[in-house]
């Protein structure tokens, strides 16, 4: 029996996500949120497939309204980033397993308060959505880094990200990546280093510097920490990871992916989007093309919510699946910090902090 969930946001990206949970075996919505009931409306009426009979009647301006009239045990969030923590914590008070697209925070204070809202209902599973980390082709270096087929223990890693990326979304609108500060680690970053962090854990110690380039092209114009970003992670083992990323570049070879090595005790590792090889002794013994992002990120997301209900109803990575997603987030931050302080960040340390531990 599919969970029955609150989908929060039905136009623009958010409706793509709608429409992946109608694709999903394992969710199916009976009630979404939006304060434009009207776009919402024809939102639903757009979608696809097997969808729920009047569920364009069942569209609510709140998520406890949703939940006073339907019976709900997950809500799935693809608001505005500003309404993300309110509504997270909304979610979680109402005694919904939760799901929020990243960023799932945008300072420290809402992730301390959405921690706390999280520690009253420790039997709630809260995820911060991070849709990459489920094609094919992530899956697969996942299994790289962490099979004993693999590379082994690694060694060292880099990511490079390069992508032109604008912010304006109308005529006199911007994302809000446009004017809060920090957003590229938390909004950018994140696509790649999720994918690591749900492989490797968190690092260490991190070092991290943000570019200052302004943009009014593509509406990178106000807020701190908007347009790149590079970082420097070393892992318990001594192990460097290096990541480069920019949104104003001028032409984007790998996509969102971008592209990994990796070199391990047993084997190295190349990614450029769904293109990996495996190397041994100078040979490469596994050379595989599989599928990266899905056309609208619909196969990716729809991947994440059967993962997301089977963690739910079995309990299968569920621990994983919250540990990993939520260090994303304090690993991103802890980027922001070392920016902003201009110092090696102890990661361990300032988990304990985000987390009250």
């Amino acid at each position: 029996m599919p969970i029955r969930t609150i989908h929060v946001g039905c136009t623009h990206f958010a409706h793509g996500r709608l429409q992946a949970q109608i694709n999903a075996n394992g969710l199916t919505p009976v009630a979404c949120v939006d304060i434009n009931l009207e776009a919402a409306r024809a939102g639903v009426a757009n979608l696809q497939g097997d969808v729920p009979e009047n569920l364009a009647e069942r569209i609510y301006t709140t998520i406890t309204e949703a939940k006073e009239k339907h019976d709900a045990q997950a809500c799935l969030i693809y608001a505005s980033t500003t309404a993300h923590a309110k509504l997270i914590i909304e979610s979680l008070n109402l005694g919904m397993h939760t799901l929020c697209v990243k960023p799932i925070a945008t300072t420290q204070t809402e992730f301390r308060e959405i921690i706390q809202a999280h520690k009253a209902n420790p039997e709630l599973m809260l995820v911060q959505g991070q849709n990459k980390r489920w094609n094919p082709a992530a899956a697969k270096m996942r299994e790289w880094l962490r099979e004993e087929d693999g590379i082994g223990e690694m060694l060292a890693g880099e990511c490079r990200f390069w992508i032109r990326q604008n912010l304006f979304t109308g005529p006199d609108s911007r994302q809000p990546d446009a004017y809060l500060d920090g957003l590229f680690f938390h909004a950018g970053t994140s696509h790649q280093l999720d994918q690591l962090v749900a492989a490797k854990g968190l690092p260490k110690y991190v070092t991290a510097h943000i570019h200052n380039r302004r943009d009014p092209e593509l509406g990178q114009i106000e807020a701190w920490g908007t347009a790149g970003g590079n970082a420097l992670m070393e892992y318990a083992n001594g192990a460097p990871f290096s990541y480069a990323g920019t949104r104003a570049g001028h032409a984007s070879p790998f996509g969102w992916s971008g592209h990994w090595t990796f070199h391990g005790e047993n084997a190295d590792l190349r990614r450029d989007a769904g293109h990996l090889q495996l190397f041994r002794t100078g040979t490469c013994v596994e050379n595989v093309n599989l599928q990266d992002l899905h056309a609208g990120l619909i196969e990716d997301d729809r991947l994440q919510f059967d993962a997301f209900a089977d963690a739910i109803a079995t309990g299968t990575d569920r621990e994983w699946m919250q540990e990993t997603t939520l260090g994303t987030w304090v690993l991103m931050e802890a980027c922001n910090e070392s920016a902003r302080t201009h110092a090696r960040v102890d990661v361990e340390a300032f988990a304990a902090k985000m987390f009250g531990n």
